[in-house]
């Protein structure tokens, strides 16, 4: 009879058993694809939240801002950018002044057109240039702009906009750049060469193929500046002993580029030159 109604029980209500090791093994086993899920979600995180430069579609915060710059009357020509890297590309005219070096600019680009800059004039006469010429992409300064506060705002607004503006070497030229666009550059007194071209900054750029080295020159001294004082948006292009004579900025969807020699007396082959017609191609 109780071996009946052991069966009964059994029947009614079956008892599955566990062992204590594949208990253990099941919560690790969700332990492992709870941790594994978390990976998967801080991962797709990091990637939604670092973009590289390259490619990455506008936030709103830049679509604003190429907004408000096309509201100031400067045409937004920052696309063409994704060319500079090219060797064949050139610009066809550019702003300069009465010191600039044309010869150097010209040299195996004899097609370019020079539009001077009326730096002599009013600053309406220079709003009224730089809205004539709108697919001019770039200028190119050997001392300081002088401009009025109306003037440096409507310059200010054009390279914002996708331009780039070159300075030649000198301590008044960086300290129009400081004046025009806030920079801290601290220059350097002296600095003998040779400056060498830098290998982690100049990939994609113009630069890349330009000079291994630039050396000083004879008749013309070299300005570099503290690469500690660059901005993080600045890249030195080339440098030596924490001094740098050839960098650029990235300002909004422009840029500004230093190339810190005067140009005076200089031959046409000299590798200098060749590094200011890279920074024109930015």
């Amino acid at each position: 009879k109780n071996r009946a109604q052991l069966s009964s029980m059994a029947t009614e209500s079956p008892v599955v058993m566990i062992r204590p090791n594949s208990l253990a093994a099941a919560q690790g086993s969700w332990r492992r694809l709870w941790a594994g899920a978390g990976l998967v979600a801080l991962l797709g995180l990091t990637c939604l939240v670092y973009r590289g430069d390259e490619g990455r579609p506008a936030a709103p915060g830049n679509a604003l801002a190429v907004q408000s710059l096309s509201s100031s009357g400067f045409k937004v020509i920052a696309g063409w950018k994704s060319q500079h890297h090219a060797y064949a590309h050139y610009v066809k005219e550019i702003f300069v002044d009465a010191g600039a070096p044309r010869q150097l600019i010209r040299r195996n680009h004899y097609s370019i057109k020079f539009i001077p800059l009326p730096m002599a004039f009013n600053d309406q006469n220079l709003r009224v240039a730089l809205w004539d010429h709108a697919d001019t992409p770039t200028a190119l300064f050997t001392g300081s702009p002088g401009l009025g506060a109306m003037g440096r705002r409507d310059f200010v607004a054009w390279v914002s906009s996708g331009r780039n503006v070159v300075f030649t070497g000198g301590y008044t030229q960086l300290a129009a750049m400081n004046e025009l666009f806030g920079f801290a550059l601290q220059e350097v007194a002296y600095q003998p060469g040779p400056f060498w071209r830098n290998p982690r900054n100049t990939p994609g750029t113009p630069f890349a193929y330009g000079p291994d080295r630039l050396e000083e020159y004879s008749g013309s001294a070299v300005y570099g500046v503290k690469i500690d004082s660059i901005p993080l948006t600045g890249y030195s292009m080339y440098d030596s002993m924490r001094v740098s004579p050839v960098f650029y900025i990235k300002y909004n969807l422009g840029t500004v580029c230093y190339v810190g020699a005067s140009f005076q007396g200089m031959a046409a082959s000299n590798p200098w030159g060749k590094t200011l017609r890279d920074a024109i191609r930015m």
